[in-house]
């Protein structure tokens, strides 16, 4: 008499679930190998893009490069004009001189607020107390010469500054007091721009002052910018010898 090919043992034995799952969990290991493995790759081509990127751009994160200095307008001459023909002469060269140091320190804030410190790029309201009410109407559609331009964050790096000078001609009365004053500029900087390229930007011009209180204001202004492609500055060692050229 013929029965079922069963027994207790039998149908207590495993079944073959234990290989796949074994095989499921090789196919698993096999894809995150395989994910690992772009994402390595991937890794290694962004830090070859940063590596490359004009300027290197981790390389100014690892090894920043150094803060842009201060502007400097060097007075090259302080002449004074009388607002009569006879006077103290002494005096009124004496009151030139001192409105020109004047006049010089706040062109200096001016330039490095609106030239060299990238925080204040293109904001003509950090610059506005250095004007007088009348001439801030005018500093918006002056922005691209009065300031490194409205859209400087987004094309520039940094700007570091160079040789730049003034002439002051001072208003005098006979006993030397100032009356106002026009300071005939050049300004020039190094700007690096954000794909690593370089320009010269030189800005000339007049700015016209009055006395505020005891604070020279600028009341008015004519100026003038031009931008010329410019060579990358030579990177030095400690030891002073050159370790790279512009491009």
């Amino acid at each position: 008499m013929a029965t079922e090919d069963k027994t207790p043992l039998r149908e207590g034995a495993p079944s073959n679930s234990g290989r796949t799952t074994k095989t499921a969990d090789r196919s698993k290991v096999a894809r995150n190998r395989v994910i690992a493995g772009v994402v390595a790759v991937v890794v290694v081509l962004i830090a070859i893009f940063l590596l490359t990127r004009g300027g290197g751009v981790l390389q100014n994160i690892i090894n920043p490069p150094p803060p842009p200095g201060k502007v400097n307008f060097q007075l090259k001459n302080s002449t004074f004009i009388a607002t009569q023909l006879e006077g103290d002469i002494q005096a009124q060269k004496d009151g030139a001189k001192a409105t020109a140091v004047a006049v010089r320190n706040q062109l200096d804030v001016l330039f490095d607020k609106a030239y060299v410190d990238p925080g204040s790029w293109g904001d003509t309201g950090e610059i506005g107390n250095l004007f007088t009410d009348g001439a801030k109407a005018q500093l918006k559609d002056d922005v691209a010469t009065i300031t490194l331009g409205a859209n400087a964050g987004g094309t520039y790096d940094s700007v570091d500054p160079g040789k730049s000078t003034m002439r002051v001609r001072t208003l005098t009365d006979p006993h030397g007091n100032a009356l106002r004053s026009a300071a005939d500029i050049s300004f020039t900087g190094l700007a690096k721009h954000d794909d690593g390229t370089y320009t010269e930007i030189t800005v000339t011009g007049t700015f016209f002052f009055v006395k505020d209180g005891d604070t020279w204001k600028i009341e008015g202004y004519r100026l003038d910018r031009t931008e010329k492609h410019a060579k990358a500055p030579v990177s030095r060692s400690p030891t002073g010898s050159p370790t790279g050229v512009a491009s």
